[in-house]
């Protein structure tokens, strides 16, 4: 199923979201853990990035989740990351993902559009996924990416994204945080559309946005990133 054949079933069909045509398996990895550092390692990452600053209470509860698509069309609606964190997708294997991704300076107009359509739709929590053509029509700025076997997909923080599968596959997720984070105000933003009716037991444990000080954010700038100076090529350190 390629982007067209998908686009044009999904007019036809008049559907609601179909839940079962993917499974999500929360704390779960296809990785091992790696020991040498010039290995990557997922489950590493938070703890390499500006999460480490919150200490392992917050980093020890951050872990990969897989994600399954059962077939051809397997739809992944559109989502924010927890807390508009960054977040990490490895392609294990399978069909290939078309991506979706709005970058969060253009959230503010696609909530603007559903405004005016008077519409409660939420834009964080899988409950909804938007015809390109809908954003063209609109203007919102987006990026779209096939994603094959191997490859990584990064989303920035406050991204909204959505995609599906050309057939089944499995992918591998998880989330960090990069300075932006916090300098861009992402960590303590609020939702003002959302309206779901979510158990709070059921959502992640909010992230204590006032323990990554100034101070303490520039040391792990100097000490785990080398800013690009001069024309020279940045890199990040693990």
């Amino acid at each position: 199923m390629n982007e067209a054949t998908f686009w044009s079933s999904l007019s036809r069909s008049n559907s609601k979201l179909n839940r079962s045509d993917i499974s999500i398996l929360p704390n779960k990895s296809f990785f091992y853990p790696k020991y040498h550092r010039k290995y990557f390692d997922i489950h590493r990452l938070p703890k390499q990035s500006l999460l480490k600053l919150a200490g392992r209470n917050v980093t020890d509860q951050i872990l990969p989740c897989l994600a399954r698509a059962h077939g051809p069309g397997a739809i992944f609606p559109l989502a924010c990351a927890r807390q508009r964190l960054f977040s990490l997708v490895y392609h294990h294997e399978g069909g290939a993902r078309h991506w979706y991704i709005i970058p969060a300076r253009e959230r503010d107009n696609l909530e603007k559009i559903f405004e005016r359509k008077k519409s409660s739709i939420c834009l964080e929590h899988k409950e909804l996924l938007i015809d390109p053509s809908v954003l063209d029509k609109h203007h919102i700025q987006h990026h779209r990416i096939i994603q094959y076997s191997n490859e990584f997909v990064v989303c920035a923080a406050g991204a909204l994204a959505q995609s599906f599968s050309e057939s089944a596959s499995w992918s591998e997720s998880i989330v960090f945080a990069l300075p932006s984070w916090i300098e861009d105000g992402h960590a303590t933003a609020q939702n003002s559309t959302c309206q779901c009716n979510i158990k709070v037991s059921s959502l992640p444990h909010t992230i204590d946005a006032s323990l990554f000080r100034i101070e303490l954010i520039q040391k792990y700038i100097s000490t785990h990133l080398n800013i690009v100076n001069y024309g020279k090529t940045s890199d990040i350190e693990g």
